[in-house]
């Protein structure tokens, strides 16, 4: 017992050590991203920087006689579990495991309690919106176009107007996806026949169903393609994208795609795109995109 004793604050110190070390490992490669916003990056590194100061201060204490009396089997107890909890928590970090984005997203909140009941009541509203809008009189091509303009100009609620590049098509990226999305959603119409470019991964019908923020495919959309949002952290993150109409062969699930189209209303929501050209390409880093309280 008395070996165990000795060498049990030694492996407290060096278990410290490691999860330290893993932690500004974290954040210095890049690794961080996978779970939290950029934002988090400093406070994942002082966080690590912090456990290698309690580790050398232990070994300080060590060298210098102060290993502890008293006690000591109950101590070193305490040492070992410390030790084990240090151990495990740096090999969760630095072991190379991945979650798919569909995965991920099947294990959040944003997933629907009833999913037949909400599909029924959207199904309902689309077709109403559908029949106000072939009843009502044809809107002006003029006063469309300066609804869009002045849309893309002054922003919906939030303040983030869809920005179209200078060739008029509209560009997501990972800066502005989320907001853009919130866009669409809010002033769908007047974006309606919009050319639209953006990176995403592909959700399969089963996938997207019990997506909230996802339009319901239809027979006539193939796919699904979305990105992860997040407020916080990995735990918050829900899928948020679009409905792909798609003549050519379907993406494998999780692959990420390069979308190019037109954008389709639904509803009141500019969230269909009907594709010309749908190409795979590499994941954008960071996979996530922020979303803004």
């Amino acid at each position: 017992m008395k070996l165990v004793d000795r060498i049990a604050p030694t492996l407290e110190a060096l278990s410290l050590a490691g999860l330290g070390a893993a932690l500004v490992w974290m954040a210095l490669s890049g690794r961080y991203g996978s779970f939290v916003p950029p934002s988090a990056r400093l406070g994942i590194a002082l966080s690590g920087v912090a456990l290698l100061a309690c580790s050398l201060a232990l070994s300080s204490r060590l060298g210098a006689g102060g290993g502890g009396h008293g006690d000591g089997s109950a101590s070193s107890r305490r040492g070992l579990t410390r030790c084990v909890v240090a151990v495990l928590a740096a090999l969760m970090l630095v072991l190379p495991f991945r979650v798919s984005p569909s995965e991920l997203a099947s294990t959040t909140l944003s997933a629907r309690a009833a999913d037949a009941g909400d599909e029924a009541g959207a199904g309902t509203g689309e077709q109403a919106e559908d029949s106000s809008s072939e009843d009502s009189p044809t809107e002006d091509p003029a006063s469309a176009g300066a609804g869009a303009q002045s849309a893309g100009q002054s922003g919906g609620p939030s303040g983030a107007g869809a920005q179209a590049s200078s060739s008029g098509t509209l560009e997501l990226t990972t800066e502005n996806f989320a907001a853009q999305v919130e866009e669409l959603s809010s002033h769908g119409k007047v974006h309606d026949g919009q050319r639209v470019e953006l990176t995403g991964f592909v959700m399969s019908e089963a996938s997207a169903r019990g997506q909230a923020s996802i339009p319901r495919l239809t027979s006539e959309e193939s796919f699904a393609v979305a990105r992860m949002a997040i407020w916080c952290c990995a735990a918050d993150a829900y899928a948020i994208g679009f409905a792909v109409r798609w003549d050519g062969p379907v993406p494998a699930a999780d692959s990420w795609v390069r979308v190019s189209g037109t954008l389709r209303v639904r509803g009141n929501k500019a969230l269909i795109i009907e594709a010309d050209s749908v190409e795979v390409t590499s994941a954008p880093d960071p996979e996530f995109v922020l979303q803004q309280r």
